[in-house]
């Protein structure tokens, strides 16, 4: 017998959920700081996601919520990512106090016609040193691995690597916050996986996305929606929605996107 169309039952149709403001992920990621204590938060996706735009909204509302200073390293090249007072290095800022009537924001940028990148042991030894005055910084390290080879081998910390790991596995009671990115998080060392209070994720698949569901960030259908995200070569105004996710905890089923 034929069946009779008025009995069919409609064919399923995916509908993606309406993205949220990005601003609500990232007072959920920072909020943290309403304790008094300094948040670990990551940044993971393929490049030309909207990884930068994330970190610079992060930076905005920690400003807001903290009497902090702001350590930005921006030293993958000639192009300036970020706003605020910049200086080559510690040493230069050491020689060259900024003028905190101008802000609490240092753009650490190298010294890219010599070669030469920022030691993010350096920048993060100061904010420890900053952390023994009672004073809060925001780390904020674009890239955490890509050309850090003084940094890390084989997901692991070079030996004599001290301050950065030591901000993530201590810094939330001593005031030294973390705003970490990484295009390959296959690369990055355990701690900033085991310490972050949240993971902002744009659109990413393969290795990347195995490492997070390793770490344990993949609860709730997340790993099925993060590779439909946008990106290129998607058009940049579809561009720059991600999901927001906690170590051990089912995904909220949102996906956000920053105004721009």
């Amino acid at each position: 017998m034929a069946a009779n169309p008025q009995n069919a039952k409609p064919a399923t149709v995916a509908v993606a959920p309406a993205l949220r403001p990005g601003r609500e992920a990232a007072a959920e990621a920072l909020a943290q700081l309403d304790f008094g204590e300094a948040p670990q938060v990551g940044l993971l996706g393929d490049t030309g996601t909207g990884k930068t735009t994330a970190a610079r909204e992060l930076i905005k509302l920690y400003l807001e919520k903290s009497p902090g200073s702001v350590f930005i390293v921006d030293d993958k090249d000639a192009t300036t990512r970020f706003q605020g007072q910049y200086r080559a290095d510690v040493a230069e800022l050491r020689e060259k106090p900024i003028d905190w009537k101008e802000g609490r924001v240092v753009v650490f940028r190298g010294r890219l016609l010599k070669g030469e990148r920022v030691n993010l042991e350096e920048v993060a030894e100061l904010a420890w040193a900053r952390a023994q005055r009672s004073r809060k910084t925001l780390l904020v390290l674009d890239e955490l691995i890509a050309g850090r080879r003084d940094l890390t081998v084989n997901q692991q910390w070079r030996k004599g690597v001290v301050w950065v790991p030591q901000g993530f596995t201590a810094g939330r009671t001593a005031g030294v916050a973390n705003l970490w990115g990484a295009q390959l998080p296959q690369l990055v060392p355990l701690e900033p996986f085991e310490e972050s209070s949240a993971i902002i994720t744009f659109r990413m698949a393969g290795a990347g996305l195995a490492k997070l569901r390793e770490r344990d960030y993949l609860q709730g259908g997340a790993g099925e929606v993060i590779p439909k995200l946008h990106g290129p070569p998607d058009a940049p105004s579809s561009r720059g929605d991600f999901v927001l996710l906690q170590r051990g905890r089912p995904w909220n089923g949102k996906v956000y996107k920053f105004e721009v």
